[in-house]
């Protein structure tokens, strides 16, 4: 892993040692859907509403506040939210079924869609998109929790559109060592490993983890590059080994 540490330290100035707590995720009912933050904001989430019942959307074991909702298709579905979003303290959002409802000009739909934007405590706004889908029965899930991340379902962003994932991780490691570009003993593959230990056992990201083992987050990005063909083994192989 040699050359692969050589490329990542050349192109950053993150030192090795620095640590950072690992973040526990409060335990939730088994009753809710978790989903991983990463995974809610970059895909369309399927919430299921049935009749009689209210089905909450919950930010409340991230930091964020709920700043804005829009309901594309209110005949069919009304929503309140735990407090008043103007206080910027919201965090769940109720939805119920309603009688069918005409408004002039409207439109409705099958299954129509619920627009969330909130603010984290650094003032970074996110959006996301779910899909709202009402079905006659209850479902298996009284609602949908959104967390920072889920123990083995963390990703990370590796370019603007893609991500990778903590399987992603460890297959990148695999190919490396099959293909003989580093070797078992390399203190950067220990801690890599010890990295994906902590990612599948804790709910902590992998920028984080990667900080708390002391190894370069772009090591980490690259083993997930590498997974898909990615990766700039083709470069780091001829890159100059730095003692």
């Amino acid at each position: 892993m040699k050359q692969l540490v050589t490329f990542v330290i050349s192109t950053t100035t993150m030192m090795f040692g620095v640590t950072a707590p690992v973040v526990q995720v409060l335990a939730q009912t088994p009753a809710y859907r978790l989903i991983a933050r990463d995974t809610a904001a970059s895909d369309r989430i399927q919430v299921p509403v049935t009749p009689g019942r209210a089905t909450p959307i919950s930010f409340s074991q991230t930091d964020e506040a709920i700043a804005y909702i829009l309901l594309a298709d209110a005949s069919r579905l009304t929503y309140t939210t735990d407090t008043d979003i103007n206080s910027g303290r919201a965090t769940t959002i109720f939805l119920r079924k309603i009688q069918p409802l005409k408004f002039p000009g409207a439109t409705t739909t099958a299954m129509t869609n619920l627009l969330v934007q909130t603010l984290d405590q650094k003032g970074q706004k996110r959006l996301y998109n779910f899909d709202i889908v009402l079905q006659p029965h209850r479902t298996e899930y009284v609602g949908i929790q959104i967390a920072n991340a889920i123990a083995g379902q963390q990703t990370i962003l590796v370019d603007t559109n893609r991500r990778v994932t903590v399987d992603d991780i460890e297959t990148g490691l695999r190919i490396a060592l099959n293909r003989g570009y580093t070797h078992n003993s390399d203190p950067v593959v220990l801690k890599v490993r010890q990295a994906l230990a902590l990612l599948r056992n804790s709910s902590a990201t992998i920028p984080e983890v990667a900080t708390s083992v002391g190894v370069p987050v772009e090591v980490i990005s690259e083993l997930g590059k590498i997974a898909s063909g990615e990766g700039l083994l083709g470069r780091l192989r001829n890159a100059k080994v730095r003692q």
